[in-house]
């Protein structure tokens, strides 16, 4: 795991940011500052090797997520909480992933973004084995590619209004859970630290897992 040390960042995108989707945009926004105590991040996220030791009958997705190094999809988002505790972790929270992908900077952008992301201008659709990329400045793979990745929190489109300024872990209900980080099939203007997702969290998704935190 990585350490992630205690501090505040600016949370979502600004409104002069280049348009990633702009149907999403408006759930990126305001732009805000946010206090994160310490924490620590897995690495790299869970392969099918990592999970198949906790549960022996997970089948395998051999088409998106093939190898043993591979991160594991098709993990609901139970599932990938239980994983976490079983091992005295925890999911992080939306606002953790997003301090922690970008590196301790205002703002991070891989350049070359060929180098630190695997998205769709440079696999064959489907998962890739883990770190195998280069880090972020945290020393943490795979944040912006080769899977989405469960978080903690409850998704909601107008949270960011509220902008809660320390340790915020979003609704405390709702219908669908945030997912953050790109994936291998899309563009490169679809993996950003600020870009936010969301799904059910019965959903067993081909390009979506998980990475696991820990409190000091």
């Amino acid at each position: 795991m990585v350490y992630i040390p205690a501090g505040t960042f600016l949370m979502g995108s600004a409104t002069d940011d280049p348009a990633v989707y702009d149907w999403e945009r408006s759930h990126e926004q305001p732009q805000h500052e946010v206090y994160v105590d310490a924490y620590y991040l897995d690495a790299h996220e869970v392969t099918n090797l990592d999970f198949e030791r906790k549960y022996p009958n997970k089948i395998r997705n051999l088409v998106s997520s093939p190898c043993d190094d591979c991160p594991v999809t098709n993990v609901p988002w139970l599932a990938a909480q239980a994983y976490c505790a079983a091992q005295g972790k925890r999911l992080p929270t939306e606002a953790e992933w997003e301090k922690a992908a970008k590196g301790g900077l205002p703002k991070w952008t891989p350049e070359p973004f060929g180098d630190y992301v695997w998205f769709a201008g440079n696999t064959i659709k489907q998962a890739q084995p883990v770190g195998t990329k280069k880090p972020n400045p945290y020393g943490l793979y795979d944040m912006l590619g080769n899977v989405r990745e469960w978080t903690a929190d409850w998704y909601g489109p107008e949270y960011y209004q509220q902008r809660e300024g320390k340790n915020p872990k979003g609704p405390p209900d709702g219908q669908r859970r945030v997912e953050r980080g790109g994936a291998f099939f899309l563009p490169d203007r679809g993996v950003t630290t600020t870009i936010r997702y969301n799904h059910p969290p019965h959903f067993e998704l081909y390009f979506l897992g998980f990475r696991c935190a820990q409190d000091p």
